[in-house]
């Protein structure tokens, strides 16, 4: 008897929950996160704890993986998501995204340029441009090949992307502790994602759209410098919006914002492995007291319409 009195209880409550969180959600406005990353159907999701919650991903492969991002998607308005491989064939995972969910997602090529990840074949890229199974290059991860994206190695995809106006999102700033003991990644080097490092490959590239992923953190004056310099570099907060300490991600953001660039600051997660990085990285930007409500739908939604040029396909601000 007991239970049975619970059962409704319990119910009730959850339903009550969850229609708080949609309404929340709702009353947001969409959002369009520029920083997501797709993994093969059938390749084995590590079972590592998110550092920011200690919980295990609680997905087994890349097609249970992609699921419940989207379902993550749908859940917190979510309209629009930038995909790039983390693994594997990288182009075939963003575009597999793409793919199942068009109206939503805009597939990325993820390059990198290492012995164990070589960049594509140009002509390759090249088709997927031209036929919009791709739209971006990036994520580009020179740093984790021992460079940066003003390395001879890069030149003729940035050419391309300048041709064809394709955006380019760009590692910057560290990678995950211990990085550079990994056998994949032995050239990688802190020094090598300071933006300050790509202003060789802007100045050849005078119409190349770049974001810097991950904000350049923790190099906040290059990235101001790179910033003011350069109007079409825009910046995400991928990570650092639910990796970072709470009081740093907002000391960050705060001296981005108040450098001037609130108009090109984008809203990302770097969900990685973990579904729920989405509703943590909103919950990090949303928590900003120093965040106007029209700033926030700036990070949210209006400055990634703009830099990935989308006005069009999302029908403009809201």
């Amino acid at each position: 008897m007991t239970l049975t009195r619970r059962i409704p209880s319990l119910a009730a409550g959850l339903f009550v929950a969850s229609s708080i969180a949609f309404s929340q959600s709702a009353s947001r406005g969409p959002i369009i996160d520029v920083h997501l990353h797709a993994y093969p159907p059938d390749e084995a999701i590590p079972d590592i704890a998110n550092p920011a919650n200690g919980k295990k991903p609680g997905v087994k492969n890349g097609e249970e993986h992609r699921q419940a991002v989207f379902a993550e998607m749908k859940r917190l308005n979510v309209v629009r998501g930038i995909v790039s491989g983390g693994s594997g064939d990288r182009l075939a995972a963003a575009i597999r995204w793409r793919e199942a969910d068009p109206d939503r997602i805009i597939a990325g090529a993820g390059i990198r340029g290492s012995e164990d990840t070589p960049l594509p074949a140009l002509d390759v890229l090249r088709k997927a441009f031209q036929t919009g199974s791709l739209s971006v290059l990036g994520e580009v991860t020179a740093e984790y090949a021992g460079a940066t994206l003003s390395d001879p190695r890069y030149e003729p995809y940035l050419a391309l992307a300048e041709e064809l106006d394709i955006p380019v999102a760009l590692h910057t700033g560290t990678g995950p502790p211990g990085i550079s003991f990994d056998p994949c990644c032995r050239g990688f080097r802190i020094a090598l994602g300071n933006p300050i490092l790509i202003e060789d490959a802007l100045n050849r590239h005078p119409k190349l759209r770049v974001s810097l992923m991950h904000a350049g953190w923790p190099f906040l004056q290059e990235t101001i410098a790179v910033l003011f310099e350069y109007p079409q570099v825009y910046a995400d907060l991928g990570a650092l919006d639910w990796l970072l300490p709470r009081a740093e991600f907002h000391a960050y953001l705060g001296a981005l914002m108040r450098a001037g660039f609130g108009k090109r600051l984008m809203f990302g997660t770097d969900q990685m492995y973990w579904p729920e990085g989405l509703g943590l990285a909103i919950e990090g930007v949303d928590s900003a007291p120093f965040l106007t409500p029209a700033e926030k739908r700036d990070i949210f939604y209006n400055n990634a319409v703009q830099f990935f040029r989308l006005a069009k396909a999302e029908g403009g601000k809201r």
